[in-house]
């Protein structure tokens, strides 16, 4: 890909973590299983409202193991990825058991629950390009397990130093206090490099990392640029290439006053940051970003032909 068209090009793509992920991070227990469905089935729609309205067509990377539940309880959340695939978006791998500490398995087990994943994928008619790691945290033998699947691209690299070191200290804060979390400290270099798209010849892969702003490197992630101070989202409308990565609850509704909202555990409601703001609020922000950028494009979509 031309460098001109990179700096024309909006990437958008959406990680639909579910529940399970959350609480996990957050040390609560586990989600009900009424509240396992709820980021396929109440948060996916609603960006695939907004993706239609504005002319966007996105990347959702799905974890299989939260496909896997869906299917057997019915496939409500395939039937929706399914609808998105008719809509021009792409699905792409997020490993199959989102497991925090990937990087410390074998070949073979990293191999297995990516494969795991991408046949899921393909039993409801995706045809995967592309992989993100589960916490953005990789390696060289995770990028050759996914070169093994014939993927075309990886996206788990998020050049953000200060994320990184704001995850440590939320760990070790959270150790202090006598809470477990998944979240893991190994990983420093997936947090580091260049933030453009590249190719990686030694894997066979291209590398499209998430966007980070000017200066800081603050990530351009939903949790930030619709949640956070206004000024992320104005860098993230300036002129130039912008990837910018999304949660499935970014989306989510955590209800109010007279409201019952989607119905997510209130703890999750207190320490998640999305959640302690409006949905009309993040869904206002991000319909003004894309309509400031003029819509956006899957990942595989941009570098086609490439």
């Amino acid at each position: 890909m031309a460098e001109a068209k990179r700096e024309a090009t909006t990437l958008v793509s959406v990680d639909l973590d579910d529940l399970v992920c959350y609480h996990a991070i957050h040390g609560l227990p586990p989600p009900s299983d009424e509240q396992r469905g709820l980021v396929l089935e109440r948060c996916l729609p609603r960006f695939l409202e907004l993706f239609d309205e504005l002319g966007v067509r996105a990347t959702f990377f799905v974890i299989g193991r939260d496909l896997e539940r869906d299917l057997k309880s019915g496939g409500a959340g395939a039937k929706l990825l399914q609808q998105a695939l008719r809509a021009g978006h792409e699905l792409a791998n997020h490993s199959y058991a989102h497991s925090y500490d990937l990087v410390t398995k074998s070949s073979h087990e990293i191999f297995e629950d990516i494969l795991r994943c991408d046949v899921l994928l393909r039993s409801i008619g995706a045809r995967p390009q592309g992989f993100r790691a589960p916490g953005y945290t990789h390696d060289r033998n995770v990028l050759e397990q996914v070169s093994a699947m014939g993927y075309r691209y990886d996206s788990s690299r998020l050049p953000s130093p200060i994320y990184y070191f704001a995850k440590v200290g939320a760990i070790s804060w959270m150790t202090a206090r006598g809470q477990e979390t998944v979240a893991m400290r190994r990983g420093w270099q997936s947090f580091l490099g260049p933030s453009r798209p590249h190719y990686m010849p030694k894997v066979g892969l291209w590398e499209i990392p998430i966007s980070v702003s000017p200066g800081l490197r603050l990530p351009m992630v939903g949790t930030f640029v619709l949640s956070g101070p206004l000024v992320l989202a104005q860098q993230a409308a300036l002129p130039g290439f912008l990837h910018l990565e999304l949660h499935g609850i970014d989306l989510a509704d955590p209800g109010s006053d007279g409201h019952a909202g989607d119905g997510y555990d209130r703890a999750l409601c207190r320490r998640q940051p999305e959640l302690r703001v409006p949905l009309d609020s993040r869904r206002d922000r991000l319909r003004a970003l894309l309509t400031a950028r003029g819509g956006g494009s899957s990942i595989a979509s941009a570098f086609a032909g490439v």
